[in-house]
Formats: C-alpha cells, structure tokens, sequence
C-alpha cells in the first residue's frame, strides 16, 4: 500500500469514527466530543455496556440451551435411523460383501451371481448346496439352489492346441467350491438369527420412539433458562439504568440517543 492511500484509509477511518461519535452521542459537536460533557458521555456509555453484558450473558445461556436441545434432538432422529437400517438390512441383506470369483460365478456374502452366455442373474446363498465333479475336458460346479433347481459352471482343463479359451485347474476349482460352501453356511447361521435380531431391532425402535426423555430435559432447561432471563432482576435494573441514561441525554441535549 503506497503513503497516498495508507492516508487515505487513515482519513477515511477517522470520518467514519467521527460519524459514529455523533450518531452515538447526538445532539451537536460539543455534547460528542467536548471535555464539559465527558462525565456525561462516559455515563451513558457504562449504562450501555452493563446492559449489553447482562443481554449477552442471557442470550449465551439461551443459546446453550437450545443446542442442548438441538443436540438431543439429532440424537434421537440419528437413533431412529440406524435402528430403522438395521432392520431395512435384515430384512433385505442384499448381496453383500464381494468375495471372490472364478470363471461365470462371482461370490458374495448373501448371493451367487451367475454369468452364463449373455445372461446373469443372482442365486440365493441360503440353502444351496455346491458340489464339484470334474470330466474328461471340463471341471463342474453343480449349484442345486432351495427350489431343486440346478446349474453347472463349467471350467475347461483340456482343450484343443488353437483355443485360446482359459484354462481352470482342479485344484482352484475345489477351493472355489470350498469357499461356496462355506460361505453357504454363514449365510444359514446368519439367516437362522435373523427372526430373533428382527424381532430385538423392532422392540428397541419402539421403545427409541417413546424415549424423548432426554428431548423433554432440554426442553424444560430451555424454558426454564428464558423463563430466568425474563425475570432476572440484573437485566431488569441494566435495563431501567440504561432507559434512565437515554433520557437524561435527552433532557441535557434535546435528541434521544440510540441504545
């Protein structure tokens, strides 16, 4: 910033600090600046900081009470919530976790999704039984899912010099039907659970709903706090002073000065 407009700032600030003396303290020059009037200037500035303290102290205890409240009230609404997804998530688990594939199958923690041809579709874990079996050219999955029905994954171990088709070895084979079955029995543990977990969730999002004991609290603090504020006697007395001292400015200079 160069000299000229360090000035300039300089001289702005002081006009401003002047028009803000005199709208503070109006009435003409002398009542806002001269010493004869000091005594009375500084009389109405203590009456106006002792009432704005005592306004901040009680908008400070207000306001801690409402974010109390506040805060009791996001408690209970985030409670809910993740009652009401624990429940959404037992009854609709999804497909869950990924776990790993191998050739058309991809495992995952609730299902078995199936790529065969230009069609996939997802085979639920619960109650599937996995078997391997392998042939002259190819190693099998066998899949019979709840309902009987049954699919094959083949994985291709011979093939003809030209085929650049991928090759399976039974070893990864087996241990992809391994981790299929047990997989498979996590998933009847876990389903076995569900009925009681469910039935757990939805008793404790009942009681979640009824339970604003803590909701209420903060409420009656709040009304108590505004309650407090409205009757405190300090705000009564920095109030009447402050009144008393706007009036006295008007009686000695004829304009009544803003709080």
């Amino acid at each position: 910033m160069s000299t000229a407009q360090l000035v300039v700032v300089v001289v702005v600030g002081l006009g401003l600090g002047v028009l803000w003396r005199r709208y503070r303290y109006p009435g003409g020059w002398a009542f806002a600046f001269s010493w004869k009037y000091e005594g009375d200037r500084n009389a109405l500035a203590n009456a106006r900081s002792k009432a704005r303290t005592v306004s901040r102290k009680a908008a400070e205890a207000e306001s801690a009470a409402q974010a109390e409240l506040t805060s009791a009230q996001a408690a209970y609404e985030r409670g809910l919530r993740q009652l009401e997804q624990q429940i959404a998530r037992l009854r609709n688990p999804g497909a869950g976790e990924r776990l790993g594939n191998l050739g058309e199958l991809v495992l995952f923690q609730h299902v078995l999704v199936v790529t065969s041809g230009s069609a996939t579709y997802s085979i639920e874990l619960a109650g599937l039984d996995a078997r391997f079996d392998t042939g002259r050219t190819n190693h099998s999955i066998y899949l019979t899912d709840v309902t009987g029905r049954v699919h094959r994954a083949k994985y291709p171990h011979i093939l003809p010099a030209a085929d650049d088709q991928q090759r399976f070895d039974e070893e990864s084979v087996r241990d992809f039907t391994v981790a299929i079955q047990n997989t498979v029995a996590d998933e009847n543990s876990f389903r076995a659970r569900i009925p009681h977990q469910l039935t757990q969730a939805e008793q404790q999002l009942e009681e979640a709903r009824t339970d604003t004991r803590a909701q209420e609290a903060a409420r009656k603090k709040l009304a108590a706090v505004r309650q407090r504020n409205r009757q405190d006697p300090n705000r009564k007395i920095a109030d009447s002073e402050l009144e008393d001292a706007l009036q006295d400015w008007k009686t000695l200079t004829g304009h009544l000065p803003p709080e």
